[in-house]
């Protein structure tokens, strides 16, 4: 049954629709959604001098907050060192240089630098062990760069290729000699590369998913314009191949709900633990907050994905290269230790999420510490 079978629903409803879904027996308590308010009241009543006081103090009063919080997390972070931290989503593509030899495809030349140079120092200063790296459109189906970045890093990377759902039967052999030959463990579903008018439950679609169950290897959604608007695709994949198990990447672009569609695409993305073979990427943190790092508007999500789907099936990711101009790679790794305190998340939670999940979908490729 899809998500939207379940009629109209409102935000303001919220907790009574949580209270009234089943969660698994070893859920933890769902935490609404609330949006900050201001107090622009006190501002009105005071004088100028008075404003700027209160300001003033109010702007303090968050700063120690967040000070407070930064020492939790580097004491954690000391508690960590016992584990390996995985990175499951980045990209990279060529150097301009490197573009000599290993050209971008035509009219998606990148805007930023995403070197795997660039990438292997952000992980070293930001103390993350491995990473999934995910074929970007720069170089289209040519996987050739990558392939390259991955047999000069063994052991520290795994490779996510691209499906080519371009009619005909080549989609399918590309990703067998893919997996079979150089070794890629994960393949990424765009339907924003699917012909016109086409979904990816269509032949193409269906051939490349039921391979990928049949190769033992992932299928990684990415959902950029909206979990609701391929939400019936992946339910019905899911369903007809269970054998097939799967990503779903940055939280399915789901935003904190303030309005009835945002609140169904939560739905949806919640309804999706109940086929086991799901997993989903606590990542890219800034592409689905309202707010600047450390994002604490997606907190609340955060305690509710732990409960629903459990740490066992959710895996962080920064999203490199993007995520660098935006907050910072080694500050993206540190979002769910600073939510960690405020939000009940266990260290269990935290080595699941941060490695563990990623260490046993991904059997053997990094080695435990």
């Amino acid at each position: 049954m899809s998500c939207f079978s379940r009629g109209p629903s409102s935000v303001s409803a919220w907790s009574c629709k949580c209270a009234e879904n089943p969660q698994p027996s070893n859920s933890k308590p769902i935490t609404t959604f609330r949006r900050s308010t201001f107090p622009f009241r006190i501002l009105l009543s005071l004088s100028a001098a008075g404003a700027v006081a209160f300001l003033g103090r109010r702007v303090r009063a968050q700063q120690k907050s967040i000070e407070g919080k930064f020492l939790m997390s580097a004491q954690q972070s000391d508690i960590q060192k016992h584990w390996k931290i995985i990175d499951s989503h980045v990209h990279v593509w060529a150097s301009p240089e490197e573009a000599k030899t290993f050209p971008y495809f035509p009219g998606q030349e990148p805007a930023t630098i995403g070197s795997s140079d660039l990438l292997l120092k952000a992980m070293e200063e930001g103390g993350v062990d491995g990473a999934l790296i995910v074929q970007q459109i720069s170089h289209m189906f040519d996987h050739s760069y990558l392939s390259r970045v991955l047999q000069m890093n063994p052991g520290k990377f795994v490779g996510c290729c691209l499906a080519n759902p371009s009619d005909g039967v080549e989609g399918v052999s590309e990703l067998e000699g893919l997996v079979t030959k150089e070794g890629y463990q994960a393949v990424r579903f765009n339907p924003y590369l699917w012909p016109s008018n086409q979904k990816m439950t269509n032949a193409v679609g269906k051939a490349l998913f039921a391979k990928a169950g049949e190769l033992g290897i992932l299928v990684g959604f990415m959902c950029f314009k909206g979990l609701l608007q391929h939400i019936e695709d992946i339910e019905q994949l899911c369903g007809e191949f269970p054998r097939t198990r799967v990503l779903i990447d940055h939280l399915g672009f789901c935003k904190p709900p303030l309005n009835d569609s945002e609140m169904r695409a939560w739905e949806c993305l919640l309804g999706l633990s109940k086929y086991p073979q799901v997993y989903v990427k606590l990542s890219a943190f800034f592409r689905t907050s309202r707010e600047q790092f450390p994002y604490e508007d997606l907190w609340p999500l955060f305690r509710t994905i732990i409960a629903t789907f459990g740490p066992k099936r959710l895996l962080w990711g920064s999203d490199f290269p993007f995520v660098v101009d935006e907050c910072g790679y080694t500050n993206a790794r540190r979002v769910l230790e600073l939510a960690k305190y405020d939000i009940g998340i266990t260290d269990e939670d935290m080595q699941w999420i941060m490695g563990e999940t990623a260490m046993q979908l991904f059997k053997g490729r990094w080695v435990p510490v």
